[in-house]
C-alpha cells in the first residue's frame, strides 16, 4: 500500500540530509555557510561588529521581518502566498490603537491579534474555500486592509505611550535580551516544532506538495490553508505591533513594501513558491542574512538604494544554485 511519505515527501528525500540531521537540507546548510562568511567579513570591516551592542541592532532590525516570514513560510510551503500582510499589520495596530483612551493593555493587545487572526481567516476563507488565487486575494485586501487603516485612523498617527506594556513589547528585554528578540526565537522555535515534530506539519506539506494525494489521504486541505493564513494573519498583526511599540508611534502609512521584503526573506530561505518545500530554520537563517548584509553595508556608508541592488544580488547568489538544482531555473 503506498503511503502518504512515499507519494508526499519523496521528492524531497534526496535534498535531505540522513540520521540526526534528517529536517535540514543540503540548502539549509549552504546558507548557514553564507551567514557564517558574512560575519567573519562584518568583524574584519568593523571590529566592533560582533559587539553585544551592534548584535542587538542587527537582531531588532530582523525581528519584525522574520516573525512575519514564519507566517509566510507556511503560506509558501502550502503552494499559496500572501501579499497582504503589510496591511493586516497596519490596520490590526490601528484598530489596536484606538482602543489606547480605555488604558487597557488587554484590550489594545488582544484587539490588534484578532484583527489580525480575522483578516487572515477571511484570506483564508477566499483562498481555501472559495478558490481565488492567493496572488489575487491578498493583493486586493493589503489594499482593502491600508485604506481601512487610513479610516478607521482619519489619516492620522496614533500614540501608544499611555500603554506601558505595549511600548515594552518593543522596547523591553528579557535578562538583557530585546523583547522583540525573545519572542523572534520563541516563534521560531514553536513553528521548528509545528512544522517537523506536528501531524499538522506534515498536513501542511502533503498539502503543498501534493493536494490530491493529500485528500486521498484523509487530509482537509480547506482547513490546512485556511489555517496558515490566519497564522500568517496573527504573525503581521505581532510584527506590526513590535515596529509600533519600537517606534512609539503607530503610522496608518507605514510599512510600505514590507510584503515583498518578507517574500524575498522567505524564498532566501528556502521555501520553493510551488508549494511543499520550505523550513522555519531556512528563513530565519535568511533573515539574518539579510540583516547583517545590510548592517555591513551602513556601517561601509553605502546609500540606501544600493543597499537595496546588493541585498537583491545576494539573495539571487543564494537562492539560483539551489534552483537550477530543482530544475527551476534554465
Amino acid at each position: 500500500m503506498t503511503t502518504l511519505d512515499d507519494k508526499v515527501a519523496e521528492p524531497a528525500a534526496a535534498a535531505r540530509l540522513a540520521g540526526p540531521w534528517r529536517h535540514l537540507r543540503a540548502g539549509d546548510l549552504s546558507r548557514v555557510v553564507v551567514l557564517i562568511c558574512l560575519v567573519a567579513v562584518g568583524q574584519a570591516i568593523a571590529p566592533s561588529f560582533l559587539s553585544l551592542a551592534n548584535v542587538h541592532v542587527i537582531l531588532l532590525a530582523v525581528a519584525a521581518i522574520g516573525i512575519m516570514a514564519f507566517g509566510m513560510t507556511l503560506v509558501v510551503i502550502t503552494g499559496e502566498i500572501d501579499l497582504s500582510i503589510a496591511g493586516i499589520a497596519i490596520l490590526s495596530c490601528v484598530v489596536g490603537g484606538l482602543l489606547i483612551p480605555t488604558g487597557s493593555a488587554t484590550l489594545v493587545i488582544g484587539a490588534t491579534l484578532a484583527t489580525g487572526l480575522a483578516v487572515g481567516l477571511v484570506n483564508g476563507v477566499l483562498v481555501a474555500a472559495f478558490g481565488i488565487p492567493s496572488l489575487i486575494a491578498t493583493l486586493g485586501m493589503l489594499g482593502i486592509a491600508r485604506a481601512l487603516g487610513n479610516i478607521f485612523s482619519g489619516g492620522q498617527a496614533l500614540y501608544p505611550e499611555p500603554i506601558a506594556a505595549y511600548l515594552w513589547l518593543g522596547r523591553g528585554d528579557l535578562l538583557g535580551v530585546p523583547v522583540p528578540v525573545v519572542l523572534l526565537l520563541l516563534l521560531g522555535a514553536a513553528a521548528i516544532i509545528l512544522t517537523n515534530y506536528s501531524v499538522f506539519g506534515r498536513a501542511l506539506y502533503a498539502a503543498g506538495g501534493n493536494v490530491r494525494a493529500a485528500e486521498l489521504s484523509g487530509i482537509n486541505v480547506v482547513g490546512v490553508r485556511a489555517t496558515v493564513f490566519m497564522i500568517s494573519g496573527v504573525c503581521a498583526a505581532l510584527a506590526g505591533m513590535l515596529e509600533s511599540a519600537r517606534l512609539s508611534y503607530i503610522n496608518p502609512a507605514g510599512l510600505e513594501g514590507m510584503e515583498l521584503s518578507v517574500l524575498a526573506v522567505t524564498v532566501l530561505g528556502g521555501a520553493a513558491l510551488t508549494g511543499g518545500v520550505g523550513s522555519i530554520g531556512g528563513t530565519l537563517v535568511a533573515a539574518l542574512i539579510i540583516g547583517i548584509v545590510n548592517n555591513i553595508l551602513n556601517q561601509l556608508g553605502v546609500s540606501l538604494y544600493l543597499q537595496q541592488v546588493v541585498t537583491a544580488a545576494v539573495i539571487l547568489a543564494v537562492v539560483l544554485p539551489g534552483m537550477r538544482h530543482r530544475g527551476i531555473a534554465k
